[in-house]
């Protein structure tokens, strides 16, 4: 029995994490902005591509048809509401959340490094940003991206391919379960949404350590 539960879990993360989002760019979606005094205003977000998204936002304001741009230095944050298909053609809708912070380089050319980073793990003790950087005439990989983890006193760290044992063994120190198993499959540095999510997980609810368990959806 125990070992059909460890499967049904890890075959509920492989369909879960198989989604495919539909927005394209363009697409005309349900979002909202919040300004640097902390309004909230609803309307509708114009989606682009992950690095535009990252240096601006075209919003148009619920009940108007004009469209205005914003930068990062002009709000705290922004959040649109996509649609998504998993591998049996089944939709569901999800909110994408992006937050104002500061990277350590431009996510282009000559851009600003105050940026807004997609928000991908929001509830627990930490908090996981993903940043991506454009990465010119390499058509294969247009894109490099890298994790930055927020703990609950606003400590910034940043999470890449290169640092990801030694920085994920501080960060999850205390949860042995996880700590022993870094660096194996599926605890690499593209797992790190799950990881994060499991570590709040064990964090809020202070299972034993050394039993490793699956942060499930309510």
């Amino acid at each position: 029995m125990k070992k059909l539960i460890t499967l049904t879990i890890f075959s509920f993360l492989m369909i879960s994490t198989a989604l495919q989002a539909q927005t394209k760019k363009g697409d005309k979606v349900p979002g909202y902005i919040i300004d640097n005094s902390g309004k909230k205003t609803t309307g509708y977000i114009i989606y682009s591509d992950w690095a535009n998204n990252q240096v601006q936002v075209k919003f148009i304001k619920k009940g108007s048809s004009k469209k205005e741009v914003y930068k990062p230095s002009q709000l705290k944050a922004y959040s649109y509401e996509e649609e998504l298909t998993d591998c049996l053609g089944k939709k569901e809708k999800r909110w994408v959340h992006y937050e104002t912070r500061k990277a350590d380089r431009p996510s282009r050319i000559f851009g600003p490094t105050t940026v807004f980073m997609h928000k991908e793990v929001s509830e627990g003790h930490y908090s996981l940003f993903c940043f991506y950087v454009e990465i010119r005439n390499n058509v294969k990989k247009p894109y490099e991206y890298s994790f930055f983890v927020e703990d609950d006193k606003g400590n910034f760290t940043k999470v890449t391919d290169e640092n990801f044992e030694s920085i994920a063994g501080k960060l999850f120190k205390d949860y042995t379960a996880m700590k022993s198993k870094l660096g194996d499959k599926d605890f690499r540095m593209k797992n790190m949404d799950r990881l994060v999510a499991d570590y709040n997980y064990w964090k809020e609810h202070q299972h034993n350590p050394n039993e490793y368990k699956v942060a499930m959806k309510e």
